[in-house]
């Protein structure tokens, strides 16, 4: 009890500083100036290094992941072949025969060349058979032409047949015609000069180039005829008028 009587005095004594302090506060005052700052001190002393810290404990393990798919299997592979014999030998006696057929082959290519050789040949003996023979009517025309020519002059023409006749450029001055048959004749170029063709049949004759100065065509028949480039000159149309009262030509006149 003795021991209470201190302890209940100095509660008391914190109530009543509590209750002092829990008062109105004053007025704040007007704050002095900014005192100087003071000088950096100098740095302090690295203090000593602690002892290494114990080694973390591992983590727990991962989990495993899941197994992949099975790939498929392989397809097996063929047995290689034994190597035969006979059949190297099969193979050996066919290539053999191969080279025999192809040494044919080349034999006969070889005939076929000479074959080709000799008939090169006969077309050149023929060709210059050809030629020989062109030259041959070429000397029989120009023969042809030297005889009508001389003829001209002695066998009368009249109501000759000739017809499909090739007197190409003959010489045919004076030349007595009439009533002769030249249906189809060549006569491109002839000198038909004052020659006497009153009659004549000339259907379908070939006269380009012709040369009619005098000539009686009188009553003559040129149906069809080619009358191409023709010299008319005073020239006695079919119809009997004068190439010259008919612009120079008988085409009209016919």
């Amino acid at each position: 009890m003795s021991q209470l009587k201190p302890m209940i005095i100095i509660l008391l004594m914190l109530t009543s500083a509590l209750a002092g302090c829990t008062g109105t506060d004053g007025a704040e005052g007007i704050p002095g100036p900014q005192g100087e700052t003071g000088e950096q001190g100098p740095p302090g002393i690295q203090g000593e290094t602690g002892p290494a810290g114990a080694d973390g404990q591992n983590g727990a393990d991962g989990q495993n992941g899941a197994d992949g798919m099975d790939g498929q299997d392989g397809a097996d592979g063929q047995d290689g072949m034994d190597v035969n014999e006979s059949r190297i030998a099969q193979l050996e006696a066919e290539l053999a025969s191969k080279d025999a057929t192809i040494a044919i082959l080349l034999g006969n290519i070889s005939d076929m060349e000479e074959e080709l050789e000799a008939v090169d040949n006969v077309i050149e003996m023929y060709y210059m058979m050809f030629v020989q023979i062109q030259n041959d009517m070429n000397d029989l025309e120009s023969n042809l032409m030297d005889e009508i020519n001389w003829a001209n002059n002695t066998v009368n023409w009249a109501y000759i047949d000739l017809r499909y006749a090739n007197l190409n450029s003959a010489d045919l001055t004076g030349a007595n015609l009439t009533g002769a048959d030249l249906r189809y004749t060549d006569l491109t170029d002839a000198d038909l000069s004052g020659a006497d063709l009153s009659n004549a049949y000339l259907n379908d004759a070939y006269l380009n180039g012709a040369d009619l100065t005098g000539a009686d065509l009188n009553d003559a028949y040129l149906n069809g005829a080619f009358l191409s480039a023709v010299t008319w000159y005073n020239t006695t149309c079919p119809d009997g008028t004068n190439s010259d009262n008919n612009g120079n030509t008988c085409v009209n006149n016919l």
